[in-house]
């Protein structure tokens, strides 16, 4: 048979044809290109302005030894991280002494903070918040891409890396220069409501992505040295007898395989001189909105119950990293109302272990 290529030579008006449709489907692939893109800034513009609300919720811990008197108070007013001049944003200093006019300019980076779970929704409240404070972060996901993702790249010019938690060579080099790493990362579920179970997706277990996971990133960032790791946890891991714990254990031993990341970190930290860990235990989950840093507890011992947005929680875990009241601690949050901010003044060094409700704290014990 001829060639396709022959055959339009030999027919001039099927050919003509042929590139009049390639063109207009040229057109329609150009077309979308540009919608595409037009949805995706709008979003990120929406996201920006919809943040200015939130900003107020992502607050900075005072540092230095007037702050820590303080408590470290957590309420602070945030106008924004990125500063387009270049000064302290996300992508940077620009060095601009004795600049003239069509000279070089040097740009040095920040040291970032790598954020691990960064697919999940918490992860990406704690980048939004961080890059709000002017931090450079490195996000590692196990996923590609996702709409989250796409829309916090352009807002905040985050730099996203697809990675495999098990294998460090996929992101360990991220920890050359870091300021901390936070891992958020957590097991994926789906809850049955007809058979009331959690189903796991294949390999997405507790132990697999919490345990292994955390135990992974924590010995490569002791052994880069990381100065501060910080781990997004949840309470009662170490009341084995309640009722909860029980329940929630039943699932591929979640609540056991938690407790162990934890103890992971702690135990490799422990074995290094330079890197610390913080451990934020939250409360039941209720959705995105928070109510602000009035109206956060925090206690340790393992002994409140209660529930906390994922806000409150990403701005609690974003906080912590700004003062060395929460080095090598582990500590509760719940919502509650104590009249006051949030501070980090009264924790103490402590490895997760449960401990004796004080008198002046059962009304916390009680599930609201």
């Amino acid at each position: 048979m001829p060639s396709s290529t022959a055959s339009q030579r030999h027919n001039p008006h099927r050919a003509g044809l042929l590139r009049e449709n390639a063109q207009v489907c040229g057109s329609w692939v150009g077309v979308s290109k540009l919608f595409v893109l037009a949805v995706a800034v709008a979003a990120a513009v929406t996201l920006a302005f919809s943040n200015t609300n939130h900003a107020k919720y992502i607050g900075t811990a005072q540092t230095g030894s007037s702050a820590e008197a303080a408590g470290a108070t957590l309420a602070c007013n945030v106008t924004g991280g990125v500063n387009v001049t270049g000064e302290g944003g996300s992508f940077g200093r620009i060095r601009d002494r004795n600049r003239t006019r069509g000279s070089a300019s040097l740009v040095v980076l920040q040291p970032p903070v790598v954020v691990f779970g960064a697919e999940d929704r918490i992860g990406t409240l704690c980048i939004i918040g961080l890059a709000e404070q002017g931090e450079r972060v490195i996000a590692i996901s196990r996923e590609r891409v996702t709409p989250d993702s796409m829309i916090v790249k352009m807002a905040y010019g985050v730099h996203y890396v697809h990675a495999d938690i098990h294998n460090p060579k996929t992101y360990q080099r991220y920890f050359a220069r870091a300021k901390a790493v936070i891992f958020a990362s957590s097991a994926r579920s789906v809850f049955d409501q007809d058979k009331e179970i959690l189903r796991f997706r294949n390999g997405d277990t507790p132990k697999n992505v919490e345990y292994r996971g955390m135990r992974i990133v924590a010995k490569s960032a002791t052994a880069h040295k990381v100065k501060r790791i910080i781990m997004v946890s949840m309470y009662m891991l170490t009341r084995t007898k309640d009722p909860v714990y029980k329940w929630l254990n039943k699932y591929k031993r979640a609540m056991y395989w938690k407790r162990q990341a934890e103890l992971s970190l702690i135990n490799e930290c422990n074995k290094s001189n330079t890197s610390s860990y913080t451990i934020v235990r939250a409360g039941g989950s209720t959705g995105d909105k928070g109510f602000g840093p009035d109206k956060v507890i925090l206690r340790q011992g393992d002994y409140v119950r209660g529930t906390l947005p994922l806000e409150d929680l990403a701005n609690i875990t974003v906080a912590s990293l700004y003062t060395n009241q929460t080095k090598n601690t582990v500590f509760e949050a719940i919502t509650g109302d104590e009249g006051i901010d949030i501070g980090f003044g009264h924790l103490v060094e402590n490895d997760g272990s449960s401990t004796e409700c004080p008198p002046q704290d059962i009304e916390l014990t009680r599930a609201k």
